[in-house]
């Protein structure tokens, strides 16, 4: 649980660096936004119109800018298809002609650990007075996903899109492994070890 908070901190840090404070923290705007040249007039915060174009955010947020909000639902997203695509391989690995339960057991924590960060990052955008925009969650490009080995390249890939460094690891050492031992039985006998 703890790489879990790392990883969020780490996410929540970088995005939050990239931002910059804009004079509109507060306010949105419906309308066109002023051509150039012209000056824009800032809203006074304490009048009420209930005309008026701009729509207040939500009370608590501060130094909360709209390009890190983006940002945080774009991981969400990313979170989301990830947690969609190691289900598909959990349960590939399922299947009676797989056979496979050590694989199988490690793309359901996967897919439970994908599902925990979007979640934290839900609560953390509606914390710092953001809203969580979810997006359509694109489907794997495959159900078939080969052998284990197979299986773990495209998890590393996967991983790289949404940058755990942990995870990049681990899975790199597993390909490794699965390298030495083979297919066949080595895949078999590499099911079997206890961090599957």
């Amino acid at each position: 649980m703890n790489s879990l908070y790392i990883s969020l901190f780490a996410t929540a840090v970088l995005l939050v660096a990239t931002a910059e404070r804009t004079k509109k923290d507060h306010y949105r705007f419906r309308s066109d936004q002023p051509t150039e040249g012209e000056d824009e007039e800032e809203p006074h915060p304490h009048r009420h119109d209930p005309f008026s174009t701009i729509i207040p955010v939500a009370r608590c947020r501060h130094n909360f800018n709209d390009r890190t909000e983006t940002a945080i639902n774009r991981q969400i997203n990313f979170y989301m298809h990830s947690a969609y695509v190691y289900n598909s391989m959990a349960h590939y690995f399922g299947r009676c002609d797989i056979a496979l339960p050590g694989f199988q057991k490690f793309f359901e924590q996967m897919t439970t650990e994908q599902r925990q960060h979007t979640e934290a990052l839900m609560k953390y955008q509606n914390l710092r007075g953001g809203q969580v925009n979810l997006q359509q969650v694109t489907a794997p490009t495959t159900n078939d996903w080969g052998t284990g080995l197979d299986a773990m390249i495209q998890a590393l890939e996967l991983e790289k899109t949404i940058n755990q460094v942990e995870k990049l690891f681990t899975i790199s050492q597993y390909i490794t492994n699965l390298e030495r031992v083979g297919p066949g039985l080595g895949e078999y006998m590499f099911d079997k070890l206890p961090q599957n």
